[in-house]
């Protein structure tokens, strides 16, 4: 079973997904104004409803994908604890490390949505861009289309001053002159993207959250 969430952001995302990437099941939750702390409370909770929805348990989880960055730090933080702490957890097996039962694919948010546009559109070109969310409403991380592991981070004002004629985005952002395709996150995108034989062994203690740019704007 693979397990897919999504914590870069305000909003929370959860899925199980079986082993050919098939949906099981799913929690998602838009916080309100003024909840705080959506992450913290609720990611291991329904993380734990959702198996048990399916009659199963955490040592059903062979893989667990999830967004690595750019997005929000204390986000970001949580999102990778709870991986790292069920693959440390799950692999220990009486009071020592066994060969690893759970895999861990981190994902950044720009190569999900350059996937998801590319099962949906299959056309892509350079002129295209991709822009998640900043940790200021009036920022967002970019990258080209081409070179999706490339993100600056990066005020709205300076997007609209660049020649690109069409921008892949998971927010409802309106530029001047520029055509948006509101590609959202998809949890089942980053459960078949954990299937790709190619994606490189990961050392669970030195991984750590793609922030961005220093937290600093880039021109």
């Amino acid at each position: 079973m693979i397990l897919a969430f999504n914590t870069s952001l305000a909003d929370l995302h959860i899925g199980l997904f079986s082993d050919m990437a098939e949906p099981l099941a799913e929690y998602h939750h838009k916080p309100t104004e003024n909840d705080r702390g959506i992450h913290d409370a609720l990611l291991a909770q329904k993380t734990s409803d959702l198996l048990k929805e399916l009659s199963a348990s955490a040592k059903d989880i062979s893989r667990i994908t999830f967004i690595n960055g750019p997005g929000s730090f204390t986000g970001l933080r949580i999102g990778l604890a709870f991986a790292k702490g069920m693959a440390f957890g799950l692999n220990i097996v009486g009071g020592s490390l066994s060969p690893p039962a759970i895999s861990l694919f981190p994902l950044l948010a720009h190569e999900v949505l350059l996937q998801k546009y590319i099962s949906e559109f299959t056309i892509l070109n350079s002129q295209f861009s991709i822009i998640y969310p900043g940790y200021e409403k009036d920022s967002v991380y970019m990258s080209l289309a081409n070179d999706p592991k490339n993100i600056r981070y990066i005020k709205i004002s300076e997007l609209e001053k660049m020649n690109i004629t069409e921008i892949i985005s998971p927010m409802e952002v309106r530029l001047k002159n520029i055509i948006c395709h509101i590609i959202p996150i998809s949890l089942r995108t980053m459960a078949e993207m954990s299937l790709d034989d190619q994606l490189p062994t990961i050392d669970i203690s030195s991984l750590e959250p793609f922030y961005g740019t220093d937290f600093k704007t880039g021109k």
